[in-house]
């Protein structure tokens, strides 16, 4: 794009001004200190007159290069809020005084500052590239957006610094395409499941090195600078076995050359559970529960007069309504931020300086479990021009340190929830006194101040040096050298103490069990060196560029555990146990990789690009001869609105941009290689025996030995194309993808993984068995000014499919059965299952229609029962009626729509996000399951829409005291139980005012002074909530700790 700018003779020569002329006034100063963001206008002026000082209308025409009118641009005067837009035909005025500084903007083009002037002005905008020459870090180089060819999404990552999250993959969701993040469920720092176009888990590159994905998570958002998701082979196989499944790529922020600047972001939130249904009162579901009983043709379980002490609370002992969340749980669970960064330097040497602090609680109410960690980081740059040498180094880091409540009955969520959902309410609390009752698996007890704990602290320390020589005499040469070490330690202990519990007339404690103390130490190193030539340079049209260079890996781990048990005091030593008790256990490992990388890029005028990678990659899982493989990939691209041909769409801004790529690549996986499985293994066996007085110890060999395993690929094939129209207004992306792996590490076909007669694992051999994986990706937006008002909207939704071609592993009795098998169809069903025909009617369907064997057998069948299909007309209901039925549990979709705005000194974002067709399982207690006759089948008010002779068309089957009492014909593995799971959540919000806009602008000590609201999950949308399930974590048992809807106010302040 040709840059439209005046020079100082043309500026001046209106007024009569030459260029040293306006030196000697201070004009010329003024432009070369003008910020180099703006531009200034072509402006065409009559002969000037005397500048007059009073308002007057201003007015004047705004168009494009091309010379069409710009309809919608915003004019006014600098630092104020006399503003106005222009008109169908490219017209404005506006009251101001001859001389006032005016602002031009519209989006996709620069801005404009000017002099008004008294005579009409006539202002060309020119269009804004540098969304075009954004850099995008993509493998080990980095590409601007204008040249990029690759699949690659980015993410903004103050979109994520302001809101109420304990780790950054928490803020993920929605936000690009191909991008799949699924909540695990809320709590202390949980981290969702991250996958790429519906694979496994990507890694995680930060700063040109392979980290952790618990590096990535507990990585501060304020410390991004830039967040890209690698998705095809054209931007990942460079990084080889590891990035199969894709890259999330981080460059974090330097320093900038400038005096210091110093940042401050304060974050005080608030979470509760986002759905989590209420229970009904003891006395409601007492009255069912005899209406149950009634059905069975039982006696009641509970006589008036127990009804009566349920309604009055009269006998809170035998008859309780114990509301268990709000006995264990607070309301809300808060967490506080702190955020603050320092950066500054000169022309030669730059720094960065971070750190951050976290605290988070959870819905406990004993706050006994809790979460704080602090984030550091440094970085450095310097710059000796006079040798062309470049040396950056960094050092990060976290410290976080983690506590749980801990007891025989409950080490973690899963059991502290699941006690809280399921502990009948019939059952006390609390004895008399206020104190933990004393029954089996009391969730009052399990989160006590007395109970024991599980202690984590983790520490990680990363530091990174590099090294870049710009070879002075070769143009465009680059020796590039970097080593990273990363160090962990993580020490856990473990105290496993029942808390004090009482009998009901008792303030004496009793104590279910002695304590149970362990310590866990786990400690570990990497290192990563790389060594790059880097070349590049234009040559008239043509563009080259190439790398080559070697990257090798080393990691080594120790882990350490010692356990005593049957302690008779309360004191958590290692030292006080029971010495008789003792255990310990102990392993290290190492484990180390290397390759050889290289990639080529050509294009052709910005017009026609091709490039291409190869690495030949070394694993030690493979044995010697077997560990190195060779995978490579290629990419086209080609910018249609660069042809001559094109050029009128672009003149009229039809089209102003559409560049075709494709990509086709092969990268190679040894994840499912275990260590050493090349080689015969032997441990220690209990069993010894001795020799001539010899003590011999006795040992267990391991499978047999496999060393003919080696690398198994994954084919990986992209095309798709960009766009941006309507003055860049709107814009947008689409991606078709399809993965192939063959060659799956299994045991030999037909055998199985134990061979009896050896009694050990036979070894494993490559297979023919593939599996495929396509889908399309698409983003859609659009961007525009309403006068003040900046706004920005897109949209993004990925859609994909699996299918194994061939399962070599499959049993055959499956493999035979078009019903029953998993190859050769699409994984988009739930699971082969009966299919359900609704209820039976009377006694004289149940008897003409077959049914399950059991539940048939057991003459218990009757009308309200669920009937099944004789899918094979056998004219008996067993596993052959088995059939593919229901939608994939997983869902193979993902969708965002991100929303943003400013107005002034106003801003306001927000996010939503879901997932459509598939489907989720109910059962337990979700189902009215019961095991026994004193259980109370209904829990929740959607749960009383039952089948009777009145409510045959009822949601749910005839009400059972005892659901074994007809062989559970009701609870068989059907479709009946599967609900839709679709949703639509808004996952997050921002809305907040910069006080420097106006209340603050005069003060010149402060950069920026923003305060705000914002709020992740606020509400869903979904079919799954009527009956309390939050759809995105999949949990149908209310088991987990619940996903929360948070809010908070934020402060960021800049100095």
């Amino acid at each position: 794009m040709p840059k439209n700018y005046y020079s100082l003779h043309k500026l001046g020569k209106p007024y009569g001004l030459t260029c040293s002329k306006m030196a000697g006034i201070g004009l010329c100063s003024l432009l070369l200190c003008s910020s180099p963001q703006y531009v200034f206008a072509d402006v065409n002026h009559t002969n000037a007159t005397e500048t007059a000082q009073q308002t007057s209308k201003i007015k004047g025409k705004v168009v494009d290069k091309t010379g069409l009118a710009v309809i919608g641009a915003a004019v006014g005067v600098k630092g104020t809020n006399n503003r106005t837009v222009t008109d169908i035909d490219g017209n404005f005025e506006l009251d101001a005084k001859v001389g006032d500084i005016l602002e031009i903007t519209y989006v996709g083009h620069k801005p404009i500052t000017i002099a008004a002037t008294a005579e009409p002005m006539n202002i060309t905008m020119v269009e804004d590239s540098k969304a075009l020459e954004e850099v995008i870090v993509v493998g080990y180089s980095s590409t601007s957006k204008r040249d990029l060819i690759a699949s690659v999404s980015t993410v903004k990552a103050d979109q994520i610094s302001n809101m109420p999250v304990a780790n950054i993959a928490q803020g993920l969701a929605g936000r690009s395409p191909g991008l799949i993040v699924k909540a695990s469920g809320g709590g202390i720092n949980s981290t969702p499941s991250i996958s790429i176009r519906g694979g496994g888990e990507p890694i995680y590159v930060i700063d040109g090195v392979i980290r952790s994905s618990v590096d990535f998570a507990n990585l501060s958002p304020d410390d991004i600078q830039s967040m890209s998701i690698l998705k095809d082979a054209s931007a990942t196989a460079v990084y080889g076995s590891r990035a199969t499944n894709g890259i999330i790529q981080i460059v974090t922020k330097q320093g900038k050359e400038g005096k210091i600047s110093f940042e401050y972001d304060f974050n005080q939130s608030f979470a509760q559970p986002s759905i989590w249904p209420k229970k009904m009162s003891s006395y409601d579901r007492a009255i069912y529960a005899n209406i149950a009983r009634e059905n069975d043709g039982l006696d009641p379980a509970y006589s008036k007069e127990g009804l009566e002490h349920f309604k009055n609370g009269t006998d809170p002992l035998n008859f309780a309504n114990t509301d268990w969340r709000s006995l264990v749980l607070n309301d809300w669970a808060p967490m506080q931020k702190h955020s603050i960064r320092l950066t500054g330097g000169s022309e030669t040497n730059r720094y960065y300086i971070s750190l951050g602090h976290i605290n988070q609680n959870s819905l406990y109410k004993n706050n006994n479990h809790w979460m704080k960690r602090t984030n550091f980081r440094i970085s450095n740059s310097a710059i000796i021009k006079q040798l062309g040498l470049t040396i950056n180094t960094a050092i990060d880091g976290y410290r976080q340190h983690r506590t749980h409540p801990y007891t025989s009955t409950a080490s973690n969520y899963y059991g502290v929830f699941s006690h809280i959902n399921d502990k009948p309410s019939r059952y006390p609390g609390l004895n008399k006194f206020g104190l933990p009752y004393n029954i089996t698996d009391n969730p009052v007890a399990e989160t006590a101040n007395d109970a024991g704990y599980i202690r984590n602290i983790e520490n990680v320390i990363n530091g990174k040096g590099e090294l870049i020589w710009a070879v002075p005499w070769v143009e465009g040469l680059k020796v590039r050298a970097a080593s990273n070490y990363r160090y962990y330690g993580e020490t856990q202990k473990s105290w496993r103490k029942d808390a004090a519990q009482y009998d009901w007339e008792s303030d004496s404690p009793i104590y279910a069990n002695k304590p149970v103390l362990a310590h866990q130490s786990s400690t570990g190193y990497s290192f990563t060196n790389q060594g790059f030539l880097e070349y590049a340079k234009q040559f008239n049209k043509h563009y080259v560029s190439a790398l080559g260079g070697f990257e090798q890996y080393y990691e080594k781990t120790e882990w350490y555990s010692s356990q005593r048990e049957n302690y008779a005091f309360n004191i958590d030593q290692i030292s006080v146990g029971d010495a008789n008790t003792q255990t310990n256990g102990g392993e290290e490992a190492e484990m180390g990789r290397a390759a050889w990388i290289g990639q080529v890029k050509y294009n052709y005028d910005n017009k026609y690009y091709v490039e291409g990678s190869i690495r030949h990659d070394g694993s030690d899982r493979f044995a010697p001869g077997k560990r190195w493989g060779t995978f490579f990939s290629g990419s086209l691209g080609w910018v249609v609105t660069a042809e001559k041909f094109m050029q009128k769409l672009v003149e009229k801004n039809i089209l102003n941009s559409l560049k075709l790529r494709a990509s086709y690549g092969e990268t190679g996986l040894d994840q499912s290689a275990g260590r050493f499985q090349y080689m015969s293994t032997y441990s220690y066996d209990p069993h010894a025996y001795v020799m001539n007085g010899q003590y011999y110890p006795g040992f267990t060999e391991g499978n047999l030995a496999s060393p003919d395993l080696t690398w198994y690929t994954t084919k990986q094939f992209d095309m798709g194309f960009d766009f941006s129209s309507l003055n860049s207004r709107l814009y947008g992306s689409f991606d078709y993808f399809y993965y192939s792996t063959k060659g799956y590490l299994v045991a030999p076909i037909g055998e199985t993984y134990l061979n009896t007669a050896l009694g050990i694992g036979l070894p494993r051999v490559a297979s023919n068995s593939q599996h495929r994986r396509a889908g399309i990706e698409l983003s859609l937006g659009w961007r525009d000014n309403i006068g003040n008002l900046k706004y920005d909207v897109t949209g993004n939704f990925t859609i994909y499919n699996t299918i194994w071609a061939l399962d070599e592993s499959e049993a055959e009795s499956s493999r035979l059965n078009p019903y029953h098998r998993t190859q050769q169809v699409k994984q988009n069903y739930y699971g082969a299952m009966y299919k359900n025909l609704g209820y039976y009617t009377s006694a004289e369907d149940v008897y003409n229609s077959p049914g399950i064997i059991n539940a048939y057998n057991s003459g218990y069948l009757t009308a309200g029962d669920i009937k099944y299909e004789d899918t094979n007309g056998d004219g008996q209901i067993n596993s052959e009626d088995y059939r593919r039925l229901g939608r994939s549990s997983t869902p193979h979709n993902q969708f965002g729509l991100n929303i943003n705005m400013s107005y002034k000194g106003f801003y306001f974002s927000t996010l939503f996000q879901g997932s459509l067709a598939f489907d989720l399982y109910t059962s337990g207690s979700l189902a009215m399951q019961t095991g026994q006759t004193g259980d109370m089948p209904i829990a929740y008010d959607y749960q009383t829409d039952f089948w009777t002779p009145n409510n045959r068309n009822a949601q749910y089957p005839r009400l059972m005291s005892n659901t074994g009492l007809n062989s559970n014909n009701n609870y068989a593995y059907s479709d009946f139980w599967l609900i839709d799971g679709s949703y639509i959540r808004m996952k997050d919000f921002q809305f907040g005012y910069d006080l420097k806009y106006s209340l603050l602008k005069k003060v010149t000590w402060l950069n920026r002074c923003k305060v705000g609201i914002s709020g992740q999950n606020i509400f869903t949308i979904s079919k799954a909530t009527k009956y309390g399930l939050d759809p995105e974590p999949k949990d149908t048992g209310y088991y987990g700790y619940p996903v929360e809807r948070t809010l908070a106010f934020t402060l960021n302040l800049g100095f």
